[in-house]
Order: C-alpha cells, then sequence, then structure tokens
C-alpha cells in the first residue's frame, strides 16, 4: 500500500542527544575531545571515546571550536586589526613574512596550497614582562568574521621602470671594530682544537673541540638564569603568495597595526629572506612616504646572510683544488663537496670550512715549530704573526 509501512522503523534522527550542562563539563573531557580532533580530524573515533563516557561529542567540539572562531574575530573586529590576545603590550614585537608551500605527496590529495604566513614574535626579560591583554566576555551568538583590513588585499600599481633608489645617509661601511675581538675568539677556538688533537687523553666533561660547542661554553650564564620565552603567533594565512607587491605591502600594513597596538610608538621590524628583502627594498624606495626606511626596518634574515658569505667564500675557492683535498681526506664525496662552494646544505657547509681551518691552522703551527726548531743556537724566533706576515 502506498505511503505505508509493515514495521515500525528506528529512529534516524542525528538531532537526538542527551542533555548536558556545559557549565558543568570537566576539563579532560573537553581537553581529550579537542586533542583527538585537531590531531585527526576523525570523527569516528571521537565519537568513540564519547560513547565510552572519555571525551564529548563531536558535535559538541565543533560547537566549541565555532564558539572561540566567533569570539574571536569580534575581538579582532573590536580592535580593528587582526592581533592575537597571546601576545602582550608593552613588548618589542617584531614580525616575519614568508611564502608557505604545501605540496601533498599523496597519491589521493586533491589540492595544495602556496600562499602568505605572517608572523610575530615578542621578546620579554627580566625587565619587562608585559601586560596581558584580555579577551572580554562575548555573549553574542551570530556568527563573526575577520576584519575587512585584513582580508581584503587593496590592489597596487607598479611602475614600468625600477623605482629610484634613496642616497644613503652616512658610510656605507663599517668602521670594523668587531673584527678583531672576533679573530681573537677564533684563534681561542683552534688553540683548544690544536691542545685536543694533541692530547692523547679522552675529553673531560668540559672541554670541548668543535666550534660550536666551544663558543657555546664561553657564553656568560647567570647564576640564576632567568628563562624568558619568546611569544610567538601565526596570523590568519593568505591565499595570495607574497612575492606580488600588492600581498607584500598589505603584510607590512598588518604588522604595523599590529605593532601599533602592542607596542605604540615602535617603529615595525620585518625580517625576510633574500627575494622578499628585494621586493620589500623596491616598495620602500617607490612609496617612501608611507612605507619608507623611516617608517619600516627591514632586516635581511640570519640565514641567508650567512648563505651569501658562504657563496661568496665558495666563488673565491672555486677551482682552487679545495673540493679535490677534501675528496682525498675522506671528508665529503665528490657531489658533496662540489655543493659547499655553492652553500646548498648550509650546515655541511659551515662544517666543511670549520674542519678546513682547523687543518690549517695545524699545517701552519707545524710549520712554524720547523722554523723555531732550525734556529741557530742564541737566535731568538720571531713571533708567530710576524713570522705568517713574511
Amino acid at each position: 500500500m502506498f505511503n505505508s509501512y509493515a514495521r515500525r522503523r528506528e529512529s534516524t534522527s542525528t538531532t537526538e542527544s542527551t542533555r548536558h550542562s556545559h557549565n558543568q563539563e570537566t576539563p579532560l573531557p573537553v581537553y581529550l575531545g579537542t586533542l583527538i580532533h585537531t590531531k585527526t580530524g576523525k570523527r569516528d573515533l571521537v565519537d568513540t571515546l564519547f560513547h565510552l563516557g572519555l571525551s564529548i561529542s563531536y558535535d559538541r567540539v565543533l560547537s566549541i571550536s565555532t564558539d572561540l572562531r566567533d569570539r574571536i574575530c569580534r575581538f579582532f573586529q573590536k580592535e580593528g586589526t587582526v592581533c592575537p590576545p597571546e601576545l602582550k603590550s608593552g613588548l618589542f614585537t617584531t614580525g616575519a613574512v614568508d611564502n608557505i608551500d604545501h605540496n601533498p605527496s599523496s597519491t589521493s590529495a586533491q589540492d595544495s596550497f602556496h600562499g602568505t604566513g605572517i608572523s610575530l614574535f615578542q621578546h620579554p626579560n627580566s625587565d619587562s614582562r608585559g601586560v596581558q591583554r584580555v579577551v572580554s566576555d562575548d555573549t553574542a551568538t551570530s556568527a563573526a568574521h575577520l576584519p575587512r583590513s585584513y582580508t581584503i588585499v587593496p590592489p597596487v600599481v607598479r611602475g614600468k621602470c625600477d623605482p629610484p633608489v634613496p642616497k644613503l645617509a652616512g658610510p656605507n661601511k663599517s668602521d670594523c671594530q668587531l673584527v678583531p675581538q672576533a679573530m681573537q675568539m677564533e684563534y681561542r677556538w683552534l688553540e683548544q682544537m690544536e691542545k685536543m688533537v694533541i692530547s692523547d687523553t679522552p675529553l673531560q666533561g668540559d672541554e670541548t673541540v668543535s666550534w660550536a660547542a666551544y663558543h657555546a661554553s664561553k657564553q656568560s650564564i647567570p647564576e640564576e638564569p632567568e628563562c624568558s620565552v619568546a611569544l610567538t603567533s601565526l596570523l590568519p594565512l593568505f591565499y595570495d603568495q607574497a612575492k606580488s607587491v600588492a600581498m607584500f605591502r598589505h603584510s607590512m600594513d598588518v604588522v604595523k597595526r599590529a605593532v601599533d597596538i602592542l607596542n605604540p610608538g615602535q617603529i615595525p621590524v620585518i625580517t625576510l629572506d633574500q627575494p622578499l628583502y628585494t621586493l620589500a627594498k623596491q616598495i620602500q624606495w617607490r612609496w617612501p612616504e608611507t612605507h619608507g626606511e623611516d617608517h619600516f626596518v627591514i632586516v635581511f634574515g640570519g640565514l641567508h646572510i650567512e648563505m651569501a658569505a658562504w657563496k661568496t667564500l665558495g666563488n673565491l675557492l672555486d677551482s682552487s683544488g679545495w673540493t679535490g683535498v677534501l675528496v682525498l681526506a675522506g671528508v665529503a664525496s665528490t657531489g658533496t663537496a662540489d655543493s659547499f662552494l655553492k652553500a646548498a646544505h648550509v650546515t655541511r657547509t659551515r662544517r666543511a670550512h670549520q674542519v678546513t681551518a682547523s687543518s690549517l691552522y695545524l699545517l701552519l703551527k707545524e710549520a712554524y715549530s720547523q722554523y723555531t726548531s732550525g734556529l741557530d743556537e742564541g737566535q731568538d724566533p720571531m713571533p708567530l704573526d710576524d713570522w705568517c706576515a713574511e
């Protein structure tokens, strides 16, 4: 018969659920449910733990995440920009902008992501701990979104010709006052390394050979160190790539607005890699009134500074036989030794130069020892520096 059934059907409605008071939820099930959902994203696993009484339900997890999203978005709208509440007021704040590239290697992956990530960093110390920012209680139930000033990337017009480079104010070369002090520290490490190589006894607990371990052991540590952990926060990602002028200029504006809220009066400092550093300088030269060098401090990343230094040294050592010596000494294979010239792997390249400097210093001291042993009786040897100069 039409529109009839012989047996009573089981209820398939998913809207029926056991009533729970949100004010009486214990922390462990909430934490376990959100943790499992964050790590796996699997509904079946969360619901299985829920039926065992170990976790909240999957729907409750989604409800909590939605409430947190709406609440933080309303907080951003109140401040007028995206500035996470984990960051404190009154602390020096720096920013970093970089490309975010995600190429899934799974055969079942259907999409990839190539966008822009903006991070903010704060550096508390014993003198300045900062002031914690509080998110006010919000009873609104309507959905909230990120501020339009953050999500909308305004277009810009890029000129056909390169922007004029401003004249440099002051000397274009440093006085190099720190170089002699740094050289003395390096020679102390070489002397320490020589003693350890010549000595037949095993290393003691406070003795070091490697460059990193030696310099780490020489750093001054207070009697009661106060470990101030840096505060970091990653802002919501952008689908636009950072290499575009519009996206990067918008990133500079986002960092500036956040710095104005966290530490008013501070000039924004942004750390970049080599391609984005070039783009940032062009933006500063093209729009000096709003993004000039007196409005932003653009810092070249330390990793890329080191890479540029190793590449320059590699150009000087090219065709000198250095890579062949490393291969014959068993330090590296042919392909790896050739990669040292281009600094393809920074850690390996740094290690290769440290081994080279150690070997050359040992050979230098051996030659100087032969020189002193060949002097006539009563003849004073020249100091090592004068002998090297000759």
